[in-house]
């Protein structure tokens, strides 16, 4: 039995999604259809300028895929610019990266997962007793991840969690002349390490973090959120309804 597809993560759905030869009637021509996702790859690629790790890395795929994906989307825009045929770009295994929504300072789910009609999308959550929001990220012993499908929790699971109690003797990153707590090269390190147990997540709850993680959560394509709620329930679901702020003034 084939292993099934892993959704691919974009970032960007083109407003025109129809191009054809000029002069040509449709009903003469032929149609290659371009996925979403290898839409991406291009977009990454040849308009942002990324390398390829970089780019499967915002795709949330291994690089050899990244590089399938890249492959096949140009051999499909080559093959209808120098043989005459309309490019339509639609449909595939994706999910959409979450955009922060600044709206009185709430956030609202966005990120979605398009696979067999069923919207899916994961929320991870940092505690230490599996009900209770922790209050620093860094600290937090493990992540409580809930699977989401069209709106409604579907399952949730525990997952160990890298933390500082990991790196003892080594820097610990807090704020000095180089900016705030968790913004050196040695933390970047760190915060994949901790991000890496969550990569097929979307968003992360915790109830306090530094700035430095916050961004890298975000260069991960995981929408960080800082809450002052405790119930882990209560804030998977307030973020599910929309109604949850992220208070930034909780980053340190």
């Amino acid at each position: 039995m084939p292993r099934p597809i892993k959704c691919r993560r974009i970032g960007f759905i083109p407003g025109v999604n129809y191009f054809k030869p000029a002069g040509i009637p449709l009903r003469f021509l032929e149609e290659v259809s371009l996925s979403l996702e290898e839409a991406e790859a291009v977009r990454l690629k040849d308009i942002e300028d990324l390398d390829q790790e970089q780019c499967a890395v915002k795709m949330n795929i291994s690089r050899p895929t990244f590089q399938r994906v890249l492959e096949s989307a140009r051999k499909k825009i080559a093959d209808a610019l120098l043989n005459g045929k309309a490019i339509r770009i639609e449909g595939g295994n994706y999910e959409m990266v979450n955009e922060i929504c600044c709206c009185e300072g709430k956030h609202k789910p966005a990120i979605t997962c398009n696979k067999g009609g069923i919207n899916i999308m994961k929320i991870a959550v940092v505690t230490d007793d599996e009900t209770t929001v922790c209050q620093h990220f860094g600290r937090a012993e493990y992540y409580m991840v809930f699977t989401v499908e069209d709106g409604k929790i579907k399952s949730k699971e525990r997952r160990n969690k890298v933390g500082h109690r990991h790196f003892a003797g080594s820097e610990s990153g807090h704020p000095d002349e180089h900016g705030p707590h968790g913004c050196g090269p040695e933390a970047a390190g760190k915060h994949a390490s901790m991000a890496s147990a969550i990569s097929d997540c979307q968003v992360l709850i915790a109830g306090g973090m530094g700035m430095g993680a916050y961004d890298s959560m975000k260069s991960y394509n995981i929408e960080p959120i800082v809450t002052d709620i405790t119930s882990i329930e209560q804030a998977v679901n307030l973020y599910l309804e929309g109604k949850l702020p992220n208070l930034m003034g909780r980053l340190h």
